[in-house]
């Protein structure tokens, strides 16, 4: 494995409009004139950057894939191929799509021909950090055997390391069943060793329509595996876009939403897909082109679909100029949640950059003041853990197509001078009576306030983390263990900046009125927190409503008892369990109690 050394490392940035860039780094070795197209990054869990593209395409888009791995930041990067027989066709938006599992394996798809130059959904996966891959595989099911087209695949992984790879397939028009592509998703559950039978996902009300049939569509899913497919409709070449969900983890799907509140009706293909992310709590955030509202101009659109939400969302249209290139945008959310970028490519082949937070554009339309070639296209975004910005791209500085990458790491927190002074309860207060209402000072130029309560001063494990307050204000309905001690402090929020936090103050509680019932024999109500749990911690504080003994069990999501723990006859008490990997699980209580789930992250 050869690795690239960088002579300049990170010592001349350069600033724009607050902006404060890296030096441009190419990532690809290769320097024969060849094309390298079309890059996707992501990162894994300790924060390493792996960047694929298609190396050296030829005139039909064709070539091998090709991957770098940077383990020192993106000071870095190895190269390696992927697979001599892993050929991808990178026209129309298609590139390499891969995911990291939990444990850093590497399981990547793509578009090439079989033997009968029908073109397949092929993966390989690494265990070793792109070292070594598998022989690659088609992912067909038998009821296809090789006879039907499949195109245009995105790949997801949820916390307990389910894959789930979207395509659009043409079986119903090949066996004119259906004038339209549409669309489908399999599963593994091992890694990847084998796939489940194929689902249709489209499974539009009525059975109008169904795909574009050259729009690249896009997955993702939360921890848990809840599922989120973002593409182009054709419903009479009504082409629009739309979200299929399904919450059993493919099994089955919702009727797709609508996303968009106009109608783009078009005698052909856009060849522009959407791009999705999905923050912590599982809302949706949409980036996708059309022009329904300026026929000459395609204009770049964002939607937020809340979770669950069965309303065609709020359409926000960024850019003024409309000159907007076909290549899909990208989009990424900060860890915190509180803030997405938004990247895209203009006609004229330049990188264009938003940056937002809540609904307020603070850097918008502007260019990446990047030192490059003429030609920039193709950018993937990502947020490390630090919210430092990491943008990679396919460009013209250096060769016939080269790829490059860069940080932005200008700081999104900034202290503004004044701090929030807490009211309510008063410092050290002793057996508080819940429910508990936090209040304190407000400032003139706050937006909002973020509040959080933790059982420990530094903070580590937050049981509330409430990021955007209106009021100064928050009433705490969930239930406190009696005697414990809590911590507690807040900030202000202005537009993007953050200020210091006020001073940490703490309490202890009193029992929560009605907790304890001498007549309920079950507990049809109970709770517990933290929620969600963070891996290493071995503590669940459980309230419940009867007086009775009771054996908490622990469940995976395949149903297996991982623990049986015994409790006391209290409503209250904390228990210890065993370590659980980030994940999600169910726990019961047995008889009538309703059984409640539980998110270990990371």
């Amino acid at each position: 494995m050869t690795k690239i050394i960088i002579a300049i490392l990170f010592i001349l940035p350069s600033t724009i409009w607050g902006q404060t860039f890296t030096m441009p780094v190419r990532v690809n070795l290769d320097k024969s004139m060849r094309a390298d197209r079309a890059p996707m990054m992501k990162l894994d869990r300790a924060g390493n950057i792996y960047i694929a593209w298609i190396s050296g395409a030829d005139g039909n888009g064709n070539g091998p894939i090709s991957m770098a791995i940077s383990n020192d930041g993106g000071e870095t990067f190895s190269n390696q191929a992927v697979c001599s027989d892993a050929v991808c066709n990178s026209n129309f938006q298609r590139t390499a799509q891969f995911v990291i599992d939990t444990k850093s394996n590497i399981h990547l798809v793509w578009t090439g021909n079989r033997v009968n130059a029908q073109p397949d959904i092929w993966y390989t996966r690494s265990t070793d950090q792109g070292k070594s891959w598998t022989v690659p595989v088609s992912i067909s099911d038998a009821d296809d055997s090789s006879k039907y087209a499949q195109d245009f695949p995105s790949i997801a992984c949820d916390s307990n390391d389910n894959l789930y790879v979207s395509y659009l397939d043409s079986r119903e028009t090949q066996r004119m069943l259906s004038p339209n592509v549409h669309l489908y998703l399999t599963t593994s559950n091992d890694g990847g060793k084998s796939w489940s039978m194929h689902k249709k996902a489209d499974v539009f009300t009525g059975g109008i329509g169904g795909t574009c049939e050259c729009c690249a569509e896009k997955i993702a899913c939360s921890p848990e595996g809840n599922l989120f497919i973002v593409f182009r409709s054709n419903i009479n070449n009504v082409r629009d876009i739309w979200l299929a969900r399904s919450t059993n983890r493919g099994i089955s799907f919702e009727p797709p939403l609508k996303i968009v509140t106009g109608d783009w009706n078009i005698n052909a293909c856009p060849v522009s897909g959407p791009n999705i992310a999905i923050d912590r709590n599982s809302n949706a955030h949409i980036v996708w082109r059309d022009s329904r509202d300026d026929s000459a101009k395609i204009h770049l659109y964002y939607a937020f679909v809340p979770s669950a939400s069965v309303t065609t969302p709020a359409n926000q249209r960024f850019d003024a100029e409309g000159s907007q290139a076909p290549n899909y945008a990208d989009i990424a959310i900060s860890p915190s949640g509180n803030f997405r970028i938004i990247a895209y490519e203009t006609f004229n082949y330049d990188m264009r950059y938003i940056l937002v937070n809540g609904a307020t554009p603070l850097v918008n339309n502007r260019p990446f003041n990047v030192n490059a070639g003429t030609t920039k296209s193709f950018a993937s975004i990502q947020f490390g853990r630090d919210s430092i910005r990491y943008v990679c791209w396919q460009d013209s500085k250096s060769d016939a197509g080269d790829i490059y990458f860069m940080k932005e790491v200008s700081s999104l927190v900034v202290s503004p001078t004044n701090q929030v002074q807490l009211t309510k309860p008063v410092d050290a207060a002793q057996r508080v009576v819940q429910p508990i209402t936090f209040s304190w000072s407000a400032l003139s130029e706050a937006n909002s306030y973020e509040f959080v309560l933790a059982e420990t001063s530094n903070f580590m494990v937050a049981l509330v983390d409430s990021l955007a307050l209106k009021t100064t204000n928050i009433l705490l309905k969930t239930p406190l263990v009696e005697n414990q001690t809590y911590y507690w402090h807040v900030r202000e929020n202005v537009g993007a900046l953050k200020g210091s936090w006020s001073q940490t103050w703490s309490f202890t509680a009193h029992p929560l009125a009605g907790v304890r019932s001498q007549t309920t024999t079950t507990d049809a109500d109970w709770s517990f927190y933290p929620m969600p749990l963070h891996s290493g911690i071995q503590r669940l504080h459980i309230i419940r409503s009867s007086d009775r003994g009771a054996t908490l069990v622990i469940y995976d999501l395949n149903g297996k008892a991982l623990s049986k723990i015994p409790l006391s006859n209290s409503p209250s008490q904390v228990v210890t369990i065993p370590h659980l990997a980030s994940g999600t699980y169910y726990l019961d209580l047995g008889e009538a109690s309703p059984q409640k789930k539980l998110i270990v992250a990371e």
